[in-house]
């Protein structure tokens, strides 16, 4: 009884996130970044609560050829877990990342304590580093123990630190979600180690997903539902709070709409004009960086935001966008040929609101679709 007493909320959380993550499996969409992620961190916490929920069950039983199978499972307990706050570090640095030579040089860095808990923990079974288990098959925690709970803590607290230092750059609909599983497991984790024998760290962070899944769906919401771009509503949120918590700030924005996507609806149907328009952005999402923002603004309209402070980076994103449409209207197959027309400039503190700003830059952009009708006549 006094085993089960310990295992119950492993087990209740094992259940629960299963339910969820397979109803999430169905309905949410896996090629969006977070929710891929969500998935796959559900199921690693899935066969966590396992190994726990084992390793307490077999926990000072007397058969000799349980230590060998415990031995094995607190192993797989400790070379897991950092390697999945390290993931979850990975995932937060992609999504507010500007630098992608930053964003690896320090992956490498941040990947040393990894290895360092790894190691302690293959060597535990001679060692005693981490853990051990005694004649009789009693798990214990090793003096090094403290070492690989702070490195699986340390990755979840600078993930954290990321989430709050660069909410500006996360829509409101993900910031929350991410706050949540940031938070559970750190107050799970630290009472867990402060207070041996409690199983908090998993079950905690299986039940932030839960209500991280909660979110996810109310976030669907705010997404624009043929393309999974940001909706114009999450663009309005996002670029207000922007504008109030960093005085002289500057980003880049690429207007864009898609060239004679009626024709494409009057000759193919309007089945046919939505797949131009998904194949678009797929094709524009392949070219910019993981944190650059794609907004529907209506119909076939978009913008993208971008962390630059030079035309000339527009520039060169908008020739890097046209040479993937030229190239997939090479082999699309298609009876018509996917382009767009841009406008592009760089926001400052001369203008007096974004309003005044997105006219520009639709402007501009109304002028680039003008030269190509007028080069065609």
């Amino acid at each position: 009884m006094d085993v089960f007493l310990r295992i119950d909320i492993n087990i209740m959380a094992m259940v629960l996130l299963g339910l969820v993550s397979l109803n999430a499996y169905k309905r949410l969409d896996r090629q969006d970044l977070l929710n891929k992620v969500f998935l796959i961190v559900s199921l690693i916490i899935i066969v966590q609560l396992f190994f726990e929920t084992a390793t307490c069950i077999i926990n000072k039983r007397p058969e000799q050829w349980l230590i060998p199978i415990s031995v094995f499972l607190h192993i797989c307990l400790f070379t897991v877990a950092p390697i999945l706050t390290y993931y979850w570090y990975f995932f937060i640095k992609h999504l507010v990342g500007s630098d992608e030579a930053t964003v690896k040089k320090s992956n490498i860095i941040l990947l040393i304590p990894v290895i360092v808990s790894i190691v302690l923990t293959l060597l535990s079974p001679i060692y005693n580093f981490s853990f051990y288990i005694d004649s009789l098959n009693v798990y214990h925690r090793g003096p090094f123990f403290n070492i690989n709970a702070a490195i699986t803590y340390l990755y979840i607290i600078y993930g954290f630190i990321l989430i709050v230092k660069n909410r500006r750059k996360i829509v409101k609909q993900e910031f929350v979600p991410l706050c949540i599983f940031s938070a559970l497991p750190m107050i799970g984790g630290l009472v867990q180690t402060l207070f041996y024998g409690t199983l908090l760290m998993w079950s905690g962070t299986a039940y932030s997903l839960v209500i991280v899944y909660i979110f996810l769906q109310q976030r669907m919401v705010h997404l624009d539902a043929l393309t999974g771009v940001w909706s114009r509503g999450s663009f309005d949120y996002y670029i207000s709070q922007r504008l109030k918590q960093k005085n002289n700030d500057k980003f880049g924005v690429i207007y864009f709409d898609i060239d004679r996507l009626k024709n494409i609806n009057d000759s193919y149907g309007h089945v046919e004009g939505d797949l131009a328009i998904k194949t678009s952005i797929a094709i524009i999402k392949n070219v910019i960086r993981k944190n650059d923002i794609i907004v529907r603004m209506g119909g076939d309209e978009f913008l993208i935001i971008l962390d630059f402070e030079s035309n000339a980076d527009l520039e060169k994103t908008i020739n890097r966008i046209n040479a993937s449409f030229s190239e997939h209207n090479k082999n699309s197959g298609k009876g018509y040929k996917l382009e767009c027309s841009f406008g592009a400039d760089i926001f400052n503190s001369d203008y007096s609101s974004i309003e005044q700003f997105l006219r520009h830059v639709d402007n501009l952009m109304y002028e680039n679709k003008r030269d190509k009708i007028l080069a065609l006549v």
